[in-house]
């Protein structure tokens, strides 16, 4: 929408932001079956984010990446029932687009996110190594509000519900299969602070906390070299959960939102002759 007005519209009246900085999470990954975790997968990650908006106001259309990983620890148990832990190696890339409005009050959006995750976990022993690719495509919805009392700060809420879900398995022993996650919801809450208009560019600084819920999958027949072994593989109902903080210097034609109503300094009143 924003960007078919901008089209339009006098070049005077498009604005624009741009931002980069970093990302820090825990990361938090669980599996459960029957009522039981069957496994947890957890450690920090780390990436650099990048960022760019268009604006014609009220309306905006923008787009946030990041791309990074880092070292977790995995705990779960093989199939045998005995326990396994191991180094799990996760390369994580989040991308969403935006489209929406936004005043001195507040704001909404509808967005398509894009999460890619791949993990790879050691062997040992008579314990194969495995990798596997994840990529969820969501709809998303949100909103934010601007805090009366704190005027710096926003509280924004997202949620969002996959469109497409895939899953691909690698390992050394068996062929190469594909699952379904099943569906779920995708929620996150965040609570950005933006510095006060300065020349050069303004700091965000945003803690959140991120959730999305999957049912199992649906079960596939392993083989080896295209002969099945009659059995079965699924990828269990899981969570991943992740509690982070982004750090970056946003610039740009539109620095910040406009300030709050109520905040801008009053002039004095006129006086009038007597």
């Amino acid at each position: 929408m924003a960007l078919a007005l901008a089209l339009t519209a006098p070049a005077s009246a498009l604005e624009w932001s741009a931002g980069i900085g970093g990302d820090a999470r825990w990361f938090d990954w669980r599996e459960e079956a029957g009522g039981q975790q069957l496994l947890s997968e957890m450690g920090p990650l780390f990436s650099p984010v990048a960022s760019l908006e268009l604006q014609l106001d009220p309306f905006y259309a923008g787009v946030e990446a990041a791309w990074g990983g880092g070292l977790a620890r995995y705990d779960g148990r093989l199939q045998t029932g005995a326990g396994y832990e191991a180094d799990a190696w996760e390369e994580i890339v989040d991308t969403e687009w935006r489209l929406g409005w936004r005043n001195a009050r507040g704001g909404a959006h509808l967005g398509y996110m894009q999460r890619d995750w791949r993990r790879y976990i050691e062997g040992s022993g008579n314990v194969s190594s495995a990798e596997e690719r994840y990529r969820w495509r969501l709809v998303t919805l949100g909103g934010e509000v601007v805090l009366q009392d704190a005027p710096q700060w926003r509280l924004a809420l997202t949620v969002g519900r996959p469109a497409e879900s895939y899953q691909k398995v690698y390992t050394s022993f068996y062929d190469d299969f594909t699952l379904e996650p099943g569906d779920g919801v995708f929620w996150r809450i965040s609570l950005p602070y933006r510095q006060p208009r300065a020349s050069g560019g303004v700091w965000v600084i945003e803690p959140y906390y991120q959730q999305q819920d999957m049912d199992a999958s649906d079960p596939r027949l392993l083989r080896i070299g295209g002969v099945s072994q009659n059995l079965l593989a699924y990828q269990p109902a899981s969570v991943r959960r992740e509690l982070g903080i982004t750090l970056r210097l946003q610039f740009g034609s539109v620095d910040t939102p406009p300030d709050p109503v109520g905040t801008q300094p009053q002039s004095a009143p006129e006086q009038q002759p007597l």
